[in-house]
């Protein structure tokens, strides 16, 4: 079962990288640069904050709350803000309000290998366009998003006892509601990392492959992204006095 779920992922990867090639594709290099923490509050709630800068596409401030009533499984919701990039323009003119909410659960498995799923709702509030440009007042949809992310720790004399690890992962990304014409699938992203994790923090180094379809027509958008995310747990001193850390 594992080794199929693995070719079935493998599969999807590849899909994303040369789907519809017989359409007209763009080709686009972007640097994606994220910082995600994560504030222990009590044993099973904490505060999420995490803020993403992708050149050309977006600028992102994501705020939250997370509860964990089970070990593997942890709830997390709240409030973002964003500026977005026009189809005129790669400035981030265009602003985006968004509430969301998400569903996490991790599935640890034998030989270091662990397997995580994602579920994940965005209610998008963007500015208008209008001839591709920023107009007055917003437009409204939903979004839902399913990441699946497979990853194995790795004994590589690099980084002294960091824990270094491969990470794959593929996200597609859905829209829905009234205002949402032609095509239903916003992106997919998929996405291969080098991870190294020491102490408080994580740092995982990769390549994007993000496949965006046309709302119209028959261009592709292919962006190939270098990214570089960093992590942070941490705990309050209130956390540290109970439990004692």
């Amino acid at each position: 079962m594992k080794a199929l779920k693995t070719l079935l992922f493998i599969s999807t990867f590849l899909f994303t990288i040369f789907a519809n090639a017989q359409k007209q594709n763009k080709h686009y290099g972007q640097a994606w640069l994220g910082y995600m923490t994560s504030v222990k509050v009590t044993p099973k709630v904490a505060i999420w904050n995490d803020v993403h800068f992708d050149t050309e596409s977006f600028f992102i401030a994501r705020h939250g709350i997370s509860y964990t009533p089970l070990k593997n499984a942890t709830f997390t919701g709240g409030y973002a803000w964003l500026f977005l990039t026009t189809p005129n323009s790669t400035s981030l003119t265009r602003k985006e309000h968004r509430p969301w909410a998400q569903l996490m659960l991790t599935m640890p498995m034998d030989k270091g290998w662990t397997v995580q799923n994602r579920i994940r709702y965005d209610a998008r509030f963007r500015q208008k366009l209008l001839n591709g440009d920023v107009t007055d007042g917003y437009t409204f949809n939903h979004r839902v998003r399913y990441l699946f992310n497979i990853r194995k720790n790795v004994n590589m004399n690099i980084f002294g006892d960091a824990r270094k690890f491969i990470s794959l992962n593929d996200e597609i990304l859905l829209n829905f509601g009234k205002n949402v014409t032609g095509n239903n699938l916003d992106q997919n992203r998929a996405s291969l990392f080098f991870g190294v994790a020491k102490g408080n923090h994580t740092y995982q180094l990769g390549y994007m492959h993000r496949y965006v379809p046309p709302v119209s027509g028959n261009l592709n958008k292919q962006y190939h992204t270098v990214v570089l995310w960093i992590n942070s747990n941490f705990e309050t001193r209130k956390y540290k006095r109970d439990h004692g850390s």
